[in-house]
């Protein structure tokens, strides 16, 4: 009696409309759902304004998921779904391209040599997009898993290797598109519709002298079950981490005299929009505090002077205190920095105008984590239509 398990019988190439199962399902899930997030972070990364950070966070966090699972994936997936099954081999890339030259290309199963580089391409790319993305949000917003551990510099540094790589990412998808245009539109090779049914016709699995074994259910089985593993224990351990305080940032109480004395005529500003000196410069001159007389007595000062000298921009890592209250400017106004110019330049000046905002120093009006000096980008709500 034979006990052997039964195999996948493939359909001879004469039989008209017959297909073979060749992509598997959880590796068209990947492709397809690398598409949706990665379109979506192009869009608030390249185009949306910063405060569709959310947005962005969002989607290379779906990303970074996504490349787990396919990294994965990679070891123990189907067939074509496999790296040692990628044709890396440099003469072997060489001949597809005179193939494709000369127009003499035949169908490849998976990935053809090119093809197989270009992928190699993206998954580094989006490897290292992903880690310097993480890392720019950790040190510069002080958000996300490694918020607690990254500086404010290694963060600034991180977010420029994310940008190039962000560039280098987009040539390389157009890349990938082309080749896509050429092996459909050129040789005739269905590769769109392979890669959303997972199918392609026996011809072509015939033709390309394959030996592999058709996908099956099983792959689907464990691609969910591994899918389901993979995003709950990155979840897990990403809010876990997200959950630790922030390297360089605590969250302080303002004082009673502080908030009253100062916010008497505007925001009580956090402490991290100065450093410790220009507070002191501050206190100093308040009989012309920009055109005002807000004098004081000396004990509310000197109580002030205390608070200022502790909590100055120095001793914060956060974005706006490096680059906001450690700058100095001839005006001694925050509004004369070159960051919060940049950040304010396509603002109109109706906005400012506006009864709820009043003037361009009133920064709770469109930051609601001002008081607590986190300025988030997630956090900015610019009001509308309320002019006075």
């Amino acid at each position: 009696m034979n006990t052997s398990a039964p195999t996948e019988e493939i359909p001879r190439a004469d039989q008209p409309g017959q297909t073979v199962a060749v992509w598997d399902l959880p590796l068209r899930f990947f492709h397809w759902s690398m598409v949706i997030v990665g379109v979506t972070a192009a869009v608030t990364g390249f185009l949306a304004p910063t405060w569709w950070l959310d947005i962005h966070i969002l989607s290379g966090y779906a990303i970074s998921i996504l490349l787990l699972f396919r990294i994965i994936w990679g070891l123990m997936g189907s067939h074509y779904s496999r790296y040692k099954n990628f044709i890396l081999y440099p003469p072997k890339v060489i001949a597809h391209i005179r193939n494709l030259i000369d127009r003499s290309a035949g169908p490849s199963l998976g990935h053809n040599p090119v093809g197989a580089w270009v992928i190699v391409g993206l998954m580094f790319s989006l490897s290292l997009m992903v880690l310097s993305g993480l890392i720019g949000l950790g040190g510069q917003e002080k958000l996300g898993p490694f918020a607690f551990i990254l500086s404010f510099e290694t963060g600034v540094r991180a977010l420029s290797v994310h940008e190039f790589f962000s560039w280098a990412l987009l040539f390389l998808v157009l890349t990938h598109f082309m080749g896509v245009v050429v092996e459909q539109r050129v040789f005739k090779h269905p590769v769109i519709s392979a890669m959303v049914t997972g199918d392609v016709p026996v011809g072509d699995y015939q033709a390309a002298g394959n030996q592999a074994a058709p996908v099956t259910k099983k792959h689907t089985t464990i691609g969910a079950a591994l899918f389901v593993l993979v995003s709950t224990s990155a979840i897990l351990i990403g809010i876990s981490l997200s959950n630790k305080p922030a390297f360089g940032y605590t969250q302080i109480a303002l004082p009673e005299t502080y908030a009253s004395e100062c916010g008497d005529c505007h925001d009580a500003y956090h402490p991290s929009l100065r450093t410790s000196a220009a507070w002191k410069n501050i206190l100093g001159t308040l009989e012309d505090h920009f055109g005002e007389d807000a004098s004081l007595d000396d004990a509310t000062i000197q109580e002030i002077a205390h608070f200022t000298s502790q909590q100055g921009a120095e001793n914060f890592d956060t974005e706006v205190s490096h680059l906001v209250g450690r700058v100095d400017t001839e005006s001694r106004r925050m509004t004369d920095t070159a960051f919060w110019k940049k950040r304010h330049q396509d603002i109109d000046d109706t906005i400012f105008a506006q009864s709820s905002v009043g003037s361009k120093v009133n920064c709770n009006a469109c930051h609601s984590d001002a008081p607590i000096g986190r300025f988030d980008d997630s956090n900015i709500h610019i009001p509308q239509g309320n002019l006075p």
